[in-house]
């Protein structure tokens, strides 16, 4: 039976409905793994909430626009600055995120008032930001606050602004795919058709579902700029608020991320007739398919095979010398959903790779469908993965890499499994064909990094030596002493990797290693062995001056303490005597009570005498107590 029930999972069976390992001769068909369904209690999801796939997928991406969320603070901080979304205009979108900031009264009484004070703050405070997004959240949505009203409000009373709702709080789904749904579908409904872009070119597109991760939509311009192709639109990648409101004045929808965006390009074709037309720009064979795709429904392939010609005889060579050394290796591919039909067959194809077992937190049974047509026999599939299906996955397939997210990233490093972010990459761009050799980079710098294994062996001992000489023999004595490592990296604005293991290339460019051959390793060992040794007494020598010096030391601190103290005081002091008028009520204070002992104890011959005997009391116990 190829539905399969992990060990792990036997307290909760249902699970073996989520879960696939492909056979040969199977109808894949008839054994989809259910998907897109409530998360069975007692599993360990890492989905994300419905909120979270319309406000940190899709929304948020836009660099001019005002990010406001309706509810408790911690819903806008959870999903601000967690993806590396770049753009042109300074990163706006990146630095600032606002909120209501709901508290216990608000869900009491209601949240509208709070959240207009709070679109008139924001506006106010960025005046050349005509643009607002609003999205409610559980508290909001549980309580019925509604935000449209205000949104109306908010609007008539500025004049020269633009908002979009998205009531789409975090239970409205089974996971962030909902997000993506309720945005897409919201703003087809709300925005687009309602503002007029300038047209430039006569082939015009819509690019939609990048979101420009590391720069992604860059390369994407930078092709369609070679191609001669106006992009009208970038849902949402380095978009503008506008720009998505004029969505229905180009020619062609180009949809990479089908799950995120396919439902606004299906509805753009319904009402306004533009086609689509799906890519894969991860990978360097679907790139070639994507352009030629693109010139084709145009007629200019003749401009699309000159970008491809130029890209490949920048980076084929490149590629390769990574594919020779990543040949064979097992990886599992742990994301949200398209990814991993995206990148299974480019990891095979262009690199020689094995992808082993794949997992996804939203993807529908149509992205599995298309990802098990795409994998190889053996492979095992999961929907909705959790952490000790992880643990159960790796000890049965023992991958050499896993892409996936920093969440269960952080898993696998403490497995010393080496991962690469499949969400927010390491050192992209990932898309296109400098994309492929990036991303292939940093795949083999994580494998081949020295520091995983190290970080397995217990060097206390003395074992240092011993394990970084059976580390560079595995690299072997002909890549270690002659080796050479070259910079790939194809975006100046994209920080360069280092390759960590020693490696050979006669016709690239090449820099230092990163152990240099002149600094030999048993020499900086012996340096480490002693700062280590000297650290380990440090608290004994501490503890001995200590004991020896006890009376000096003492003494020396309670100089420093009276001194400070006597500044502070005198600090103090002057302060007070800065304060107008403060001199006049001390004086004041001072006769009243030179008054008051006047009366109280002068003028009279008896109470002269009670202050004579109080006086005369305490000069005898001052010296009795001095005598004693």
């Amino acid at each position: 039976m190829p539905m399969k029930l992990f060990k792990c999972d036997e307290t909760i069976p249902e699970r073996e409905k989520h879960i696939y390992i492909k056979e040969k001769g199977e109808d894949t068909t008839q054994f989809l793994p259910s998907a897109h369904v409530e998360t069975i209690p007692g599993s360990l999801s890492e989905r994300g909430c419905s909120y979270c796939g319309a406000k940190l997928v899709i929304g948020g991406v836009l660099k001019d626009t005002i990010q406001l969320i309706h509810g408790p603070v911690g819903c806008a901080y959870d999903t601000w600055h967690t993806k590396r979304y770049p753009s042109d205009n300074g990163n706006f979108q990146l630095k600032y995120v606002w909120s209501s900031d709901m508290k216990e009264q608000h869900v009491v009484f209601g949240g509208e008032k709070l959240l207009k004070k709070a679109m008139l703050e924001a506006f106010a405070e960025f005046p050349d930001i005509k643009r607002m997004m609003v999205y409610t959240t559980c508290s909001t949505a549980l309580i019925g606050d509604d935000i449209k009203p205000v949104v109306k409000e908010v609007e008539k009373e500025l004049g020269d602004v633009d908002i979009f709702t998205v009531e789409c709080p975090g239970f409205a789904g089974v996971s962030q795919s909902k997000g993506h749904h309720v945005f897409n579908m919201g703003w087809m409904t709300d925005k687009v058709g309602t503002y007029e872009p300038e047209i430039t070119s006569p082939y015009t597109i819509n690019v939609i579902g990048d979101y420009n991760i590391q720069g992604d939509t860059f390369v994407m311009e930078k092709y369609m700029e070679k191609m001669g192709i106006q992009i009208i639109a970038h849902f949402t990648g380095n978009g503008t608020y506008d720009s998505l409101r004029g969505m229905h004045r180009a020619q062609l929808n180009v949809t990479n991320c089908a799950r995120s965006a396919g439902y606004i390009a299906n509805e753009l074709k319904k009402k306004y007739g533009i086609p689509r037309i799906d890519v894969d720009t991860w990978g360097f064979d679907y790139a070639k398919e994507g352009l030629r795709k693109i010139g084709a429904f145009f007629g200019i392939e003749d401009r699309a095979e000159a970008v491809i010609a130029e890209e490949v005889a920048k980076y084929e060579s490149k590629l390769e010398w990574y594919k020779e050394r990543l040949t064979g290796k097992k990886v599992c591919i742990w994301t949200g959903g398209p990814r991993l039909w995206h990148w299974t067959k480019a990891l095979e194809d262009d690199l020689g790779m094995h992808v082993v077992a794949m997992s996804s937190k939203f993807g529908h049974q149509e992205d599995f469908e298309k990802v098990i047509a795409r994998g190889e026999e053996g492979t095992i599939y999961i929907d909705d993965g959790n952490e000790l299906e992880f643990f159960e996955v790796l000890e049965m397939v023992k991958p050499d890499l896993v892409l996936t997210g920093p969440r269960v990233g952080a898993l696998v490093k403490k497995l010393h499994l080496p991962y690469v972010n499949g969400h927010g990459y390491h050192n992209g761009p990932y898309m296109g064909f400098e994309g492929a050799v990036n991303m292939a980079r940093d795949m083999y710098n994580a494998i081949y990094s020295p520091l995983m294994k190290l970080a397995q062996s217990d060097i206390r001992a003395g074992q240092m030596k011993t394990i970084i000489a059976e580390e560079k023999s595995k690299l072997g004595e002909s890549e270690v002493e002659q080796s050479k490592s070259f910079d790939i990296t194809s975006t100046e604005a994209m920080p360069t990797a280092v390759n960590y293991a020693a490696v050979e290339s006669s016709d690239l460019d090449t820099q230092p290693l990163l152990i240099p051959d002149n600094q030999p390793l048993p020499q900086r060992q012996q340096i480490g062995g002693k700062i280590s040794a000297f650290l380990e007494q440090l608290p004994k020598y501490l503890g001995s001056f200590s004991t020896e010096y006890q009376m000096p030391i003492i003494c020396f601190a309670t100089i420093i303490t009276a001194t400070i103290a006597v500044k502070i005081i005198l600090a103090v002091l002057d302060v007070i005597n800065e304060i107008p008028q403060l001199n006049l009520v001390f004086e004041l204070t001072g006769i009243g009570y030179l008054i008051w002992f006047i009366f109280r104890y002068l003028f009279k011959a008896s109470t002269r005498q009670e202050l004579a005997a109080q006086i005369s009391f305490i000069q005898k116990e001052i010296v009795e107590g001095q005598d004693s």
